[in-house]
């Protein structure tokens, strides 16, 4: 298999287990940096790393993609098609709601006891990650304690009952 010299990377960079380097091997004068290769095309890539398999981190990655694509376009001041635009919003909208969910279910687990047999994050704790009144936490976790959850609840856990979420491994 041949390779056009403007599809390999700018830099060379560890990422992750994969090991990129430029087309002439010679070694690069700046340090790895981690999951990112920089293109001779402008181009940047991010590798991610995930064990979730399609049902989590492929379907969040490939959405988050569009979402990038979308950023990307409109700041180069690009046509979008209507196509692509329709597809563009959908998965807007699609990514929302499922960091919608993980943000509620991030709340109860942090609301949980630990080891300590205290809670991992306080009310003020929780509520400034997210940048809002701790009021307002202490309002969304007992409404989710009383069953009402993220639209895509059951598909960030799997429709896996409450009681058996986050059990230490036997």
């Amino acid at each position: 298999m041949t390779t056009n010299a403007l599809d390999l990377p700018q830099y060379a960079a560890q990422a992750g287990r994969l090991q990129l380097t430029r087309a002439d091997g010679v070694g690069h004068a700046m340090p790895p940096s981690g999951p990112t290769t920089w293109w001779a095309d402008g181009t940047t890539s991010y590798v991610l790393h995930f064990r979730g398999g399609q049902a989590h981190g492929w379907t969040i990655a490939d959405e988050a993609d569009t979402v990038i694509r979308a950023v990307d376009s409109l700041r180069a001041g690009e046509e979008i098609s209507g196509d692509r635009l329709e597809h563009a919003l959908q998965d807007v909208r699609r990514l929302r709601t499922r960091l919608a969910a993980l943000e509620s279910e991030l709340i109860l687990y942090a609301r949980e006891k630990g080891e300590n047999g205290r809670a991992h994050m306080n009310l003020r704790e929780v509520a400034e990650g997210l940048g809002i009144h701790h009021t307002t936490v202490a309002e969304r976790q007992a409404r989710m304690e009383a069953g009402e959850h993220a639209a895509w609840r059951n598909w960030l856990v799997q429709d896996t009952p409450r009681a058996d979420m986050y059990q230490p491994d036997a």
